[in-house]
């Protein structure tokens, strides 16, 4: 790779400092997360060395993973120098490419990541300070902290709020699908200082292969329609 200049197209250049490239490539052979470039101030048609990504913390099958896409612009630096050997510092923002939190009051408030079709993870430091686990369509959320909604920009949130539970916590919702708890080969436990409730819209059922037993100071069951209990032997009394 040569760069733009009258010098002779033979000598070897090396090249101080960070500079801006284009990614062209992201689907390394060797398959180690690294990408080439083309530079805008180099001839069009080159492309850069296999670049290696600089990131916070690496190992062997460990450590954090963001592949920048195709087109994204990137900032770029050289082992001692030499074009042969670029390593990738980071993305850049810019007018095309928008960041997804534009700190529109100035406060600074929202942290987190947000993935290419909008997953997040947002660390909430505003009054009503939160950490959210949200997916696209905020639909699914786990919220930890105080659910209002509060701050200004596109990482702001309200948890949903389940009924009787007051404004802080932990909430775990699914507002479509399911929510599956499983514990097949330990113990699964439930335990509040003052009162656990279940708010169920339609039908709910405890189902238990071997035994089942409730123990409590106080029992009180009731229902808006006709009970039903069936059991080889039922005994209710004293």
């Amino acid at each position: 790779m040569r760069p733009k200049s009258s010098r002779d197209a033979t000598s070897k250049m090396a090249y101080a400092g960070a500079v801006y490239g284009v990614v062209t490539q992201n689907k390394d052979p060797d398959k180690m997360n690294r990408i080439k470039v083309k530079f805008p101030w180099l001839t069009e048609a080159e492309e850069s060395h296999w670049a290696q990504l600089l990131t916070p913390m690496e190992g062997k099958e460990f450590g954090w993973y963001t592949l920048p896409d195709v087109d994204d612009a990137v900032v770029l630096v050289f082992l001692h120098g030499d074009l042969d050997h670029p390593v990738l510092l980071g993305g850049i923002w810019s007018k095309p490419d928008k960041p997804p939190e534009p700190n529109e009051d100035g406060k600074n408030n929202f942290r987190g990541y947000r993935s290419r079709t909008g997953h997040r993870m947002i660390l909430d430091d505003t009054a009503k300070t939160k950490v959210v686990f949200s997916d696209s369509t905020t639909d699914l959320m786990i919220g930890v902290g105080q659910w209002d909604e509060d701050g200004a920009g596109p990482n702001k949130c309200e948890v949903f709020k389940p009924s009787k539970a007051g404004k802080v916590g932990v909430s775990i919702s699914s507002m479509k699908g399911n929510i599956e708890i499983t514990c097949k080969k330990g113990k699964l436990s439930m335990e509040a200082e003052k009162s656990i409730f279940f708010d169920v819209v339609k039908s709910g059922a405890l189902t238990s292969g071997k035994d089942f037993g409730a123990d409590s100071k106080t029992t009180k069951l009731t229902s808006g329609a006709t009970s039903t209990y069936v059991g080889q032997n039922t005994n209710i009394g004293p």
